[in-house]
C-alpha cells in the first residue's frame, strides 16, 4: 500500500475500536507506525474524530434530516471489493455530518448563501483541524494544491502572508473543493484562510470591498478576486482582520 491507500483506509477506522480485528486495517495501522509522517498523521485525525463526534454528541439533528438525505440519496451499482462496502458508509456518513453542518441552526435551506459558507467553514475551524500538507512556505503549499485540484493560484493579503503558515488541507462545500490554509497568529491562536471557485458564491463582485460577519465568536470577511472567492476567519475583531488584509488585490510571485 502507498500513503494514499494508508490514508484513505485508516480514514474510515473508528476510533472506539470497533475495526480493530479488520486484517486490512491492522495492516493499514501497522505501515502508518512506520512511517513518522503517517503515524503523527493518523494520532491527529484519531484525537480530532474523537472532539468532532463529542461536539456533536450535544447537538440534535435538525427534524427531517433523515428523510431529506434518503430522498436525496441516488441507487448506485455494489462495489466490488469488501472493503469498499466499509468506505462507502465512511462516506455516506460525512454526507450526513455534511447536512448536519449546513442545518443544525434552522431549517434546511437549499440555496447557497455567504451565510452557509462562513457557517460551515466556521464550524469546521472551531476544533483545530488535522492538515494534509505542512510547510511554512506558501510556495510549497501552493505546489502541493496543485496536485489535488484545489484552488491553488491565491492571491495572499501582505497582511496575512506576514504570518507564519502551518500548511494546508482541502474541504468540500455544496461539492466544490475548497483550499483551507492555516496561519499561526501568536501563541495557539490561528487565522483560517478558505479559497473555494466563485460559481459556489457568483453574488459576490470581483474588486469589491470585503464583507464582514460575525460567527460567534468568530470575525470572517469574505471577498472575490478575478474567478475566486476568499473567506477569511479568526477570532478577533474587525480591526484585525483588516490589518491581515492589507495589501489586498496585489498579484501574486509566479511560481
Amino acid at each position: 500500500m502507498n500513503k494514499d491507500e494508508i490514508r484513505e483506509i485508516l480514514a474510515a477506522y473508528r476510533p472506539n475500536g470497533e475495526d480493530a480485528a479488520d486484517p486490512l486495517i491492522a495492516s493499514a495501522k501497522e505501515s502508518a507506525q512506520n512511517d513518522p509522517e503517517l503515524a503523527q498523521w493518523f494520532t491527529e485525525e484519531q484525537a480530532f474524530d474523537r472532539k468532532f463526534a463529542e461536539a456533536l454528541a450535544g447537538t440534535p439533528l435538525p427534524f427531517g434530516l433523515k428523510t431529506r438525505i434518503l430522498a436525496a440519496a441516488k441507487p448506485r451499482a455494489p462495489w466490488r471489493s469488501p472493503w469498499s462496502h466499509r468506505i462507502g458508509w465512511a462516506v455516506a456518513a460525512v454526507a450526513v455530518l455534511l447536512v448536519l453542518f449546513s442545518s443544525w441552526r434552522g431549517p434546511f435551506q437549499p440555496a447557497v448563501s455567504q451565510a452557509d459558507f462562513r457557517r460551515e467553514m466556521v464550524s469546521f475551524v472551531k476544533l483545530p483541524p488535522p492538515l494534509e500538507f505542512e510547510s511554512s512556505q506558501l510556495g510549497q503549499i501552493q505546489n502541493w494544491l496543485r496536485k489535488t485540484d484545489a484552488p491553488a493560484e491565491i492571491v495572499v493579503p501582505d497582511g496575512l502572508a506576514a504570518l507564519e503558515p502551518l500548511g494546508c488541507r482541502v474541504l468540500f462545500f455544496r461539492g466544490q473543493k475548497v483550499t483551507l490554509i492555516c496561519f499561526r497568529r501568536g501563541g495557539a491562536k490561528l487565522a483560517h484562510l478558505f479559497v473555494v471557485d466563485q460559481a459556489v458564491l457568483p453574488k459576490l463582485q470581483s474588486g469589491a470591498a470585503p464583507a464582514f460577519a460575525q460567527v460567534d465568536d468568530w470575525m470572517t470577511a469574505a471577498w472575490r478576486e478575478d474567478n475566486q472567492v476568499y473567506l477569511l476567519a479568526a477570532q478577533g475583531n474587525e480591526a484585525l482582520l483588516e490589518r491581515y488584509l492589507e495589501g489586498r488585490g496585489q498579484q501574486p510571485d509566479a511560481p
